[in-house]
């Protein structure tokens, strides 16, 4: 960027002056006759003496204004709060790059992104955390605090954080098609439907089972016709049991809930706050000016510095407010437990899990009522074990020499 000038020439022929300029290649830019005895341009710093010389004393030179670098860095340098200015940006564009502005997480499935994040808070990344830490540790704190984790990888990339969780499959031991097993219960239940496609049907629809019980036996009883043995003898054979059995699963939850409910009512009172946030450190006025022994606090405004710099500035309005005691009704304990349950199913019961029947019951104790849940749900229960033929043939012959 070179230093320039826009002049102005006054004087009478003006033509022999531009036609002189030229003869001595000096570059002219911006000319403009305004009229006979007037004209700007604009003309290099090291021509304009030139330009004078050629000039002598006929005309009449005025600068109008300067340009390019060197009035540029003279303007900064004369401007002490353009400096500090400055200063201050290069701080914050540095200060910028020692914090996490941004963390993305991919892979999971069996986890809500809610859970991974705060179990990364726990260990200590969080969008306003500082970069500087071990992210091995880190690691190691994930594979110890989520199940059926088998890999974990954080990338730094500036100040953003990508986190990839892969979870491991839990692989159900399978029975080798060409081994013989029964197909036993993995959980309690009523049964509630037996399909068998091999094997013997074991038990009747409404039969209580405990977890292990044969559900279809894989060992079919057959009537020997060999010669030389009793009619109603009987011998076995062994099949690799399959099916469908599907059975109703009761469980059952208890919540406690408050018979009254605090009600806040305003005064009319109020003051506004305000709190800045600077990396893991904050700064909140209310923490030095609280009149009100009860209050509410509103957020109004918050205003988040550009990413990835980890700085934000909030307004709230502090309203006072005078505690009352109402009386909850029914219907209110109803619709706060029932949102309690979806969550309890959602976490605790199989996937595609299908809901029979729910049931509330609900129990005065003074203050506290006691809400107790029953869900009825139909879930199937079985797996396949395996039959040991070389067990069973050997306790059978100890029997009989018996």
């Amino acid at each position: 960027m070179e230093h320039w000038l826009l002049i102005r020439i006054e004087g009478f022929k003006q033509q022999e002056l531009l036609s002189q300029c030229m003869k001595k290649n000096i570059p002219l830019r911006q000319i403009k006759i305004k009229n006979n005895i007037e004209l700007t341009m604009r003309v290099r710093q090291e021509d304009f003496d030139l330009v004078k010389k050629l000039g002598k004393n006929k005309y009449r030179f005025t600068v109008l204004s300067e340009g390019g670098y060197i009035p540029l860095l003279s303007g900064l340098l004369a401007n002490k709060a353009r400096i500090l200015g400055i200063a201050i940006f290069l701080f914050i564009v540095y200060f910028q790059t020692l914090f996490v502005s941004e963390i993305r997480i991919e892979g999971y499935e069996g986890f809500t992104e809610r859970e991974v994040r705060q179990c990364l808070r726990d260990g200590g990344m969080f969008e306003g955390s500082r970069k500087s830490m071990d992210l091995e540790k880190l690691k190691l704190y994930l594979y110890d605090k989520l199940d059926n984790v088998a890999f974990v990888g954080i990338n730094m990339k500036g100040c953003l954080a990508e986190v990839r969780i892969v979870e491991g499959t839990i692989n159900l031991e399978k029975v080798d098609k060409s081994a013989p097993c029964h197909i036993v219960a993995d959980r309690e239940g009523y049964v509630e439907r037996v399909t068998p496609i091999e094997g013997i049907r074991a038990v009747d629809t409404g039969d209580y089972v405990n977890k292990g019980d044969i559900l279809i036996a894989g060992n079919i009883p057959i009537q020997s016709t060999t010669y030389g043995q009793p009619e109603n003898s009987l011998t076995e054979r062994y099949v690799h049991a399959e099916g469908k059995v599907t059975a109703r699963i009761p469980y059952w939850f208890v919540y406690n809930q408050s018979a009254y409910e605090r009600v806040k009512k305003p005064t009319g009172k109020f003051f506004y706050t305000f709190q800045v946030q600077l990396g893991e450190k904050t700064l909140s006025t209310e923490e030095i000016y609280q009149p009100y022994e009860v209050s509410v606090k509103e957020e109004l405004k918050t205003v988040k510095g550009l990413r990835p710099f980890p700085f934000s500035f909030s307004v709230a309005k502090v309203n006072e407010v005078e505690l009352f005691s109402r009386e909850r009704s029914r219907e209110e304990m109803e619709k706060q437990v029932n949102k309690l349950i979806r969550q309890e199913i959602k976490e605790k019961l199989p996937k595609n899990t299908q809901i029979l029947n729910k049931s509330l019951y609900f129990t005065n104790k003074k203050n506290i009522i006691e809400v107790a849940v029953m869900i009825e749900s139909l879930q199937e229960i079985g797996m396949e074990q395996e039959i040991v033929i070389g067990e069973n043939a050997e306790r059978g012959a100890e029997t009989g020499n018996q």
